[in-house]
């Protein structure tokens, strides 16, 4: 009887630490579950490794990005996206750009701002233009820049000897606050080129005309695939020439702040909804402690 009890009081301390056992191994492997759909569909960490975004983020910090329904972006929202260049199939660079125009948005970019649909949107304060500085101006130019403490970005010299540099538009107030008169008119921004194209729609047939045929070759490229070839600024569907496209997804067009160190639309044309991983909200690092714990606009 005394064996019996005691093979029994051993019995049920082993099935005791076997169920403390299972129920941890449990709870940990639905904790990584949990964490690993929290991180594929609601939020994930990324580092920033391009100067892109400057000066609303910095090459190296780190943001926490929302994935909840990445595929619907509106104005002026910071974001993430593959690249949807057909050549970076395999392995897709990740971008990072603002989003300026959304599925069947009309818009027309200028050195001025954004006109959606008629609406005149400013460029962000954080966004960076190219200005040229004259020769005669670089040494006076330079103790302006020590004085406000303002730094001597993207610098690159001209074939006059003179320079060309990256500034934000408040940058630049100060700056024309502290120049003469003459010297404000020496003090010249950059044209960065004017266009107008309208943001492709699921479903709806788009005219390809003007800037309209480079804006969308790749995304025709990707939905047509084998039946498409572009001559001369043409759209050929199986070998017969065309005007017109129905698009099988929504697009969006983005531009980044730093205009001259960026790949964004310009470059890669309209993103695929199915490209965005989704919206930059947060800045949880950065070497510049000031924007720690910073909502990204």
């Amino acid at each position: 009887m005394e064996a019996d009890r005691r093979t029994s009081s051993l019995w049920h301390k082993f099935l005791l630490f076997n169920h403390k056992w299972v129920t941890t191994i449990a709870l940990l492997a639905a904790i990584l579950l949990i964490v690993l759909y929290v991180r594929t569909f609601c939020v994930g960490s990324y580092r920033i490794s391009t100067a892109a975004m400057e000066n609303t983020l910095h090459e190296g910090d780190y943001v926490l990005v929302n994935k909840f329904r990445p595929g619907r972006m509106s104005h002026n929202q910071v974001l993430l996206f593959f690249s949807p260049l057909m050549k970076d199939r395999k392995e897709a660079p990740i971008l990072v750009s603002r989003c300026i125009a959304e599925p069947g948005d009309t818009i027309q970019v200028s050195n001025a701002g954004y006109r959606i649909n008629g609406t005149v949107y400013p460029r962000s304060p954080n966004a960076l233009s190219s200005y040229a500085i004259e020769a005669e101006m670089r040494n006076y130019f330079g103790e302006v820049l020590r004085k406000l403490n303002i730094p001597l970005r993207d610098m690159k010299e001209t074939s006059s000897g003179g320079i060309t540099v990256s500034l934000t538009s408040f940058e630049e107030y100060r700056i024309r606050e502290e120049l003469t008169g003459l010297m404000n008119a020496r003090f010249v921004r950059e044209e960065t080129g004017n266009y107008q194209v309208i943001v492709p729609r699921k479903g709806e047939v788009y005219r390809l005309t003007g800037a309209a045929i480079t804006a969308c070759r790749e995304a025709i490229r990707a939905e047509a695939e084998e039946k498409v070839e572009f001559r001369n600024r043409k759209l050929f569907l199986d070998g017969r020439e065309t005007t017109q496209f129905r698009f099988r997804q929504d697009y969006y067009w983005v531009l980044s702040d730093n205009i001259n160190e960026a790949v964004d639309s310009r470059h890669v044309g309209f993103i695929p909804a199915g490209n965005i991983i989704g919206k930059a909200w947060l800045c949880w690092y950065s070497k510049d402690r000031e924007r720690v714990f910073k909502r990204i606009y």
